[in-house]
């Protein structure tokens, strides 16, 4: 008897008439009506829990072999992942942007530079084998980054006189 074919339902929102949004589920093999497909049947289900515009989504149901399935599988593993560190970095990104405000504060809110800016005691992540011109500080998610930034520019003639 031969192995039944694998089943991959691949979802995608159509806004404005252009795909977006995309999503492949890898399901086990079934050969009967849709009505019937527990694994479909659920599937669906959470998917409209999860995205209340549902009568956007598009979905298809392609039979692929074992290998071609476990390759989809493996590849949308890595791409959540991805996901994942690009939620844990805006996290990151969002502490340092608090803290940043916070010294700001701490300084009297300066409009003319700041009296420690870029200073060993204001650097993010490690000092080490790391050239100064390189290093990320915690000046550099201040307001008061406008200031150098403009002075910067200005040296660089990229303002009219």
């Amino acid at each position: 008897m031969s192995e039944q074919p694998n089943r991959l339902l691949v979802c995608w929102r159509v806004v404005n008439g252009k795909k977006t949004d995309g999503v492949i589920y890898k399901m086990r093999p079934y050969d009967g009506p849709p009505e019937y497909d527990m694994e479909l049947i659920d599937i669906l289900e959470r998917h409209k829990a999860r995205n209340q515009d549902y009568d956007n989504w598009r979905a298809l149901i392609f039979r692929t072999d074992k290998d071609t399935a476990d390759k989809l599988d493996a590849e949308t593993a890595i791409k959540n992942e991805l996901k994942r560190h690009d939620i844990i970095i805006k996290d990151f990104r969002d502490e340092l942007k608090v803290d940043a405000l916070r010294c700001f504060n701490k300084h009297n809110r300066p409009d003319r530079g700041c009296v420690d800016w870029c200073d060993e005691s204001k650097t993010v992540g490690r000092k080490i084998g790391v050239p100064k011109e390189k290093r990320q500080y915690l000046c550099m998610y201040c307001p008061a980054a406008e200031w150098y930034t403009r002075k910067e520019r200005q040296m660089l003639g990229l303002y009219d006189k």
